[in-house]
Formats: C-alpha cells, sequence, structure tokens
C-alpha cells in the first residue's frame, strides 16, 4: 500500500468519529478489496455524518414538529396579481438569462424503474407523437429560451449589451444510478443541439447506513451499505462537485430548478425568475393551487416566522381542509410542485446551517449488510428543509394545466403517468394553436419548443 500515512489518516478520522470498526477486517482483504474500502471510506465526511447523526436523532426523539403551530402564507403572487407587472419582470428575466446570471438546475437522480425502465427517467419517452425523451422535450426548451432572451437582449437594451448573450448553463445532478447512462444519452443524442461546455453533470451525495448508536453498517467486508442523502443533498453536492464555485466564477446569481420527472416543465420561466429577482428573493417557488382539500401534496406554510412545507401526513387533522372565511379559499391551499429558485449567496448560507449539524429525516429502514438484513437507519434531506433559513421567500402561483404534469405512475394510471402528461402536453399545445388563431381537430397537438 503506496502511503502508510494516508492509512494512518484515514484510520484516525474513523477513530475520532467512533467508526473505527470499518477498519476492523482490513488485514483479510485483498488488494482490490482495500481499494474499494478506501475509496468508501474517503468519500465521507465523517466528522459531518457524525454531527447530522447526533441532531437528526435528537429532533427525531424530540417534541414533534407537528406540535408547533402552523400558519397559513399569505404573500403569494396569485395570477390574477401578475396582471400589472407581468411584463416588467418578464424582460427583466429575460436580460438576466441572455446575460449569465441564472442558470438552470435540473434534479435527475431517479431510475424510471415505476414506469418499467431500467434507464434515468429522463430517457423516458411518454409517448408524444415525436416520441422526444423527457431530456430532449427539456433541451430544446433550453435552447428555445436562448434565444427568445437573445432576441430579447438586443430588441430592448437602450445600451448596447457586454458582448453577445451566453449560452444559458445548464447543471443537472444525477445520482451514481443514473450518472453513466445519463451521460451516454446526451452524447448519443449529440447534446440535443445545446453546446457540451453549457452543461455540466455532478452526482448527489451518499451517506453510510447505520445502526441507532451511529455505527456505521457494512455492506459487504469491503464496502460501506449507502443511501441516497436525498433531494436535500444538492446543496453539498453542488459545493463538493465544485459546481457552485464555477457558477459563482460565471457570475451567474440565481438557480432556476425543477425535476425531470416534470413533463410541463417550463424551465427558466422568465416572468418567475425576473419576479424573484426584482424582489431580492433567497428563494423563490412556484406553486398551483390544491385540486381539492385532500389532495395528498405538501403545501407552503409558515412555522415558527419562517416559510417551510408541510407534508400531506405531517398536517394536523382538519388543517386540511379548513377554509379562510373571507376568501373562502383553503387556508393551506399552495401545493409545493418542486420548482424553485435559490440565489447563489442563500445557497453559501445553507452550506453553513448543514455544516453546524442540520437535522436530516430519520428512517428506520432493513439495511442489507455482510451479516444479512439489519434494522438500520438511512438519513435523508429534502429540498425545502433549509428554506427555514431563507428571510425573503417569493411564492408565485402558476397554472396547473400549463407547468406541471408529473410522470410518477405506471403508464396505465390514471393521474400522474406517461398517459395524464401526455394528455396535458397535447392540451396545452392546443390551447396555443387556438389562441394564435387555429383551429384543432384533435384531441391535442404536441408544439415543438
Amino acid at each position: 500500500y503506496s502511503s502508510m500515512a494516508e492509512m494512518e489518516d484515514l484510520r484516525g478520522q474513523l477513530d475520532a468519529a467512533g467508526q473505527a470498526h470499518v477498519l476492523g477486517g482490513w488485514g483479510q482483504l485483498d488488494a482490490q478489496q482495500q481499494q474499494q474500502l478506501r475509496a468508501d471510506i474517503q468519500a465521507m465526511d465523517w466528522q459531518y455524518v457524525a454531527r447530522i447523526f447526533k441532531s437528526s436523532m435528537a429532533a427525531n426523539q424530540g417534541e414533534s414538529r407537528n406540535t408547533v403551530k402552523l400558519a397559513p402564507c399569505s404573500d403569494v403572487l396569485t395570477l390574477q396579481a401578475q396582471t400589472g407587472g407581468e411584463l416588467q419582470w418578464r424582460r427583466h428575466g429575460m436580460q438576466l438569462i441572455a446575460q449569465g446570471k441564472v442558470a438552470i438546475l435540473l434534479l435527475a437522480g431517479g431510475q424510471g424503474t415505476r414506469l418499467g425502465s431500467d434507464l434515468p427517467k429522463g430517457c423516458y419517452d411518454i409517448g408524444l407523437p415525436s416520441h422526444k425523451s423527457l431530456f430532449q422535450l427539456q433541451a430544446e426548451r433550453v435552447l428555445r429560451l436562448q434565444e427568445l432572451a437573445t432576441e430579447e437582449l438586443s430588441a430592448h437594451l437602450t445600451v448596447p449589451p457586454s458582448g453577445p448573450a451566453k449560452p444559458l448553463r445548464w447543471v443537472i445532478m444525477t445520482s451514481p444510478f443514473t450518472h453513466e447512462d445519463t451521460l451516454s444519452f446526451f452524447r448519443e443524442h449529440a447534446f440535443f443541439g445545446l453546446l457540451e461546455s453549457q452543461i455540466t453533470f455532478f452526482q448527489q451525495g451518499s451517506l453510510p447506513c447505520m445502526d441507532e448508536t451511529g455505527r456505521a453498517i457494512m455492506d459487504t467486508v469491503s464496502s460501506l451499505a449507502k443511501a441516497p442523502d436525498g433531494n436535500g443533498g444538492v446543496y453539498m453536492s453542488l459545493h463538493n462537485s465544485g459546481v457552485l464555485s464555477m457558477l459563482q466564477q460565471e457570475g451567474v446569481e440565481a438557480l432556476d430548478c425543477y425535476c425531470v420527472d416534470n413533463a410541463l416543465a417550463r424551465l427558466g420561466d422568465p416572468l418567475f425568475v425576473g419576479y424573484c429577482h426584482s424582489h431580492s428573493a433567497e428563494v423563490g417557488a412556484r406553486v398551483v393551487a390544491k385540486a381539492y382539500p385532500e389532495e395528498k401534496v405538501g403545501v407552503f406554510a409558515v412555522r415558527e416566522g419562517a416559510t417551510c412545507v408541510v407534508e400531506y401526513s405531517e398536517m394536523p387533522p382538519g388543517q386540511s381542509e379548513a377554509v379562510d372565511p373571507v376568501t373562502q379559499q383553503l387556508l393551506y391551499n399552495w401545493s409545493n410542485i418542486c420548482m424553485h429558485y435559490f440565489s447563489l449567496a442563500w445557497i453559501q448560507q445553507v452550506l453553513e446551517h448543514l455544516r453546524k449539524g442540520a437535522a436530516y429525516h430519520v428512517a428506520n429502514k432493513k439495511i442489507p449488510s455482510k451479516d444479512g438484513p439489519v434494522q438500520g437507519i438511512k438519513l435523508e434531506l429534502f429540498i425545502f428543509d433549509p428554506f427555514s433559513v431563507a428571510q425573503r421567500v417569493c411564492l408565485v402561483e402558476v397554472e396547473r394545466a400549463a407547468q406541471f404534469a408529473p410522470v410518477k405512475n405506471a403508464p396505465g394510471t390514471p393521474v400522474d403517468s406517461p398517459d395524464s402528461a401526455r394528455a396535458a402536453v397535447l392540451a396545452l399545445g392546443a390551447a396555443w394553436v387556438r389562441e394564435a388563431g387555429g383551429q384543432v381537430a384533435s384531441p391535442g397537438v404536441e408544439v415543438s419548443p
């Protein structure tokens, strides 16, 4: 083994974090196994793992968050309220995009398992007439938005821009399960007409699975049992991969974030980013009104003075159906659709908050181990967990029919399936044609971005 000093360093890190047992069988491993285990150990920040385990277990055993009083969000920019400043915000958003001050962040760590596919979800074809994959639909929207922003820049800027419009930066978070397949798919399709240099791929992190005392579980004699750290791992992964510092150096000020399985994702929506940026938002979220009171969705609320997302299962009894006597609207009406705006300065604050040892969610699971399945713990963070760190949050209502068609369930399922998403894309296309004065004979039409 090349460096005894490096080995001692690893041993020291594990000892300090109470994980000395991980190297217990080191002497019995062959060179290849030693290399694998060393890579697993080096991939973890053991002090960080120890801090979050401690705070997560304390939060999990402490008072339930459900007992903390919730209040509804009052300041949502509704569709009705958008008519006044729409043009101005949209123009501001286009300018930010053309100047390279906004980048698009795609969360694409999921596989299409529920859809009957082993490939990344983004490779999935929802059955449109063009048979374009989700990745292709989204890439073409990036390309079109870039063209529109360039046109807007030359048409409306009174001062000449400092050089030509910048390509719109697209950063894509994959997972260990989807990374290689995603890269291959983009290469096979020549990056869908985008420049290879404007797309950056980085991987979601993972955390060790642990027993209830915090000891890491061994999957085999030469590997740790690991689990993805949740979509909230995106903040640490942006930092650890070097993507965050790259964006900062390029002058990017904010990210527009969405999930790969939304077939109607209007990524980088200039009205949304323009509104958030002009209000100095740290966090923004596009929201849709709940379809009906019992809809099983997370909703935005205020807890201890901070904006948060409350999962359907966490809502106190009766609150999901509660109605505002004045407006006759549901009190908790605004659904989270995972379409967010983050200022880069706020992401830096989140990193500080996490490093202090933020509480992750604790999931008790059976974990496969070298000694057979054992009871263990997986820690995960949701992307909205750190929203409480933000002082300035903008919530903007969008039309469900125009911006939200999730592809989560198997084909043939009536809701949130390839079938319902395809119908939504075709219905929106038909609406555009009618708005432009055309007629549509079929139930819908696919309009290329």
